[in-house]
């Protein structure tokens, strides 16, 4: 199976302070994945990542997110 390796950089607001903080990584998805879904699919992952550390009900779009993505 024909995959897509994206690389994101993520940056939002923190939690308390409004500083500006980052988050990168990379993702394989299937060769037909948009990157709507990509963003959707670790969107999901990274609020509950948000959670953990801030407390619930913390979620990424909630807090000025700006993402940087490429497909490889």
């Amino acid at each position: 199976m024909e995959t897509i390796c994206w690389k994101w950089l993520l940056e939002c607001d923190e939690p308390g302070t409004g500083r500006r903080i980052s988050s990168q990584g990379e993702v394989l998805t299937p060769a037909h994945t948009t990157e709507q879904e990509m963003r959707e699919q670790l969107l999901a992952q990274l609020d509950v990542g948000f959670e953990r550390r801030f407390g619930e009900g913390f979620r990424i779009q909630d807090l000025a997110p700006a993402w940087r993505i490429q497909q490889h």
